[in-house]
Order: C-alpha cells, then structure tokens, then sequence
C-alpha cells in the first residue's frame, strides 16, 4: 500500500482521503481506525466532558455502571457495555471479559498467563486478564492489525 503525506496550512479543516481498488483486510483496518475518532460524551466530577473512543484504553463495568479509562483519567458513560460495543465495535473495541473490553490498537504485549488465560499489557503500563472463553475472538481481531508482540513467557 502506498501512503502520501501532504502539509497544506491554507487548509481550513482537515481531511483524509483513502483510495482503494478492493475493499480487503487492511483497508478494513484503515476503516475501524477513523472510526474511532468519532465522539461520545464521558461524565467526570460532575462535569460532562467529550471524548474520543479512539483515547479510550478499556472499558469496565461496575455496580452496573460503564467506565471508560484513558491514559490518566476515568469517566463513566451512558451506555451499555453490549451497546457501546455494538456502536464502536469497530474501531477495535474487543470483549475480554464478562465486563471488560479492551481497545485493541492500545494494546503493546500479550503474555501467557496461567489456566490458559492471556495476561494483556497496554500502551500505558496497566494489565488486563483476558478470559478464556473471549481468547478466540481476540486473537483472531489481533491477527488483523499485528501491532502487538507476543510473548510466550509465564512470569509477570
């Protein structure tokens, strides 16, 4: 695939064009990526604040509640871990648990952890356990970006 970079400053906004001959793989990536930029609102201290799903880290439910964490932050969202899901999918969020989901392009190492699980480590330092019965799901999503290693060692 080529790529063209193109620094314009008379510019008033903005924009990516992707030009392809075949929808495939890659340009599916390319797709899910640019959809994450969309923007969905995030409650804070009493504050309502924009986000973008795209600086989202992974999601959590808790007391039937969604939070989403960033690098340095939390916020809670209205919304349901399944309808959040069903709505940004797409731009690499991935089930792992019961109540957690991860955002695939933040995710720099997976390790072996014990009974078969997948110890997740992300851009930010933090871990995740990734549960048995997602594994399949996530490693065939990871399969499709390849920007993660993986590493076979046991130790944490």
């Amino acid at each position: 695939m080529k790529i063209n970079y193109f620094k314009e400053p008379s510019l008033s906004e903005d924009y990516v064009d992707v030009h392809y001959r075949q929808e495939c793989e890659t340009i599916g990536v390319v797709k899910d990526f640019f959809f994450s930029f969309h923007s969905i609102m995030g409650k804070k201290d009493n504050c309502i604040q924009k986000l973008h799903p795209g600086t989202i880290f992974y999601l959590e439910v808790v007391d039937r509640k969604l939070f989403a964490y960033q690098e340095r932050n939390v916020f809670q969202l209205d919304y349901s871990l399944k309808s959040f899901l069903e709505r940004f999918g797409a731009g690499g969020f991935i089930q792992i648990g019961k109540s957690t989901a991860v955002n695939i392009y933040k995710v720099n190492r997976v390790k072996a952890d014990l009974n078969m699980r997948l110890r997740l480590v992300l851009d930010n330092g933090e871990f995740l356990i990734l549960n048995r019965s997602y594994k399949k799901c996530f490693l065939e999503a990871l399969k499709r970006i390849k920007e993660v290693t993986y590493e076979t060692d046991k130790q944490t």
